[in-house]
């Protein structure tokens, strides 16, 4: 995620913001009084992955975070890793036709605005565990603080460590944040 890239000229500098994602990362923009706005496709990526984890646990009786190196889960976690960076399926890599494959969008904004930019582990209170919607994770990204976040998500975490309540593939992710105010 990028944000007022380069080419942003002095002249629309503080009425603009250029976002570049791939798949898992996202960003929630929040302007005065107006609904969060997710730019991203985080939310329905990660209900389609929980769905894929209670699937595949069920069919092999598992407790859907019983452990990423599970012999009954290998296949099918190759099998979808295998997709990757190929067809539609392109995640930030190496590999320079990934470029390709990046969304973007360029937001008016007013000064003042606040952006979250975070990951899917991150957005998990939202998207997976249902703890926040994307308004009221704003607005405890701005009351309570990321770290406090943190570990409220570790929490949630280690409470389903099997992923029964809350279906998926391992314990925890990648949980990054960046809050911004635009001035």
């Amino acid at each position: 995620m990028a944000v007022a890239g380069p080419r942003t000229s002095e002249g629309r500098r503080g009425s603009e913001i250029e976002l570049l994602w791939f798949g898992d990362c996202a960003a929630l923009v929040k302007q005065g009084d107006a609904p969060v706005m997710v730019v991203g496709e985080t939310f329905d990526k990660r209900a389609a992955e929980a769905g894929r984890a209670q699937a595949l646990a069920k069919e092999k009786n598992l407790s859907p975070a019983a452990g990423l190196s599970r012999p009954e889960f290998l296949g099918s976690l190759r099998d979808s890793r295998n997709r990757i960076n190929s067809g539609d399926s392109w995640l930030f890599s190496p590999d320079v036709k990934a470029a390709a494959h990046v969304s973007r969008r360029v937001m008016k904004v007013a000064l003042g605005s606040h952006v979250l930019l975070a990951t899917d582990g991150f957005l998990a209170l939202a998207s997976d565990y249902g703890v926040y919607s994307a308004d009221s994770l704003m607005a405890a990204a701005l009351d309570k603080g990321l770290a406090a976040l943190g570990e409220e998500l570790r929490a949630i975490e280690a409470g389903d460590a099997g992923g029964d309540k809350f279906p998926r593939f391992k314990k925890s992710d990648d949980s990054t944040a960046l809050l911004l105010k635009l001035s």
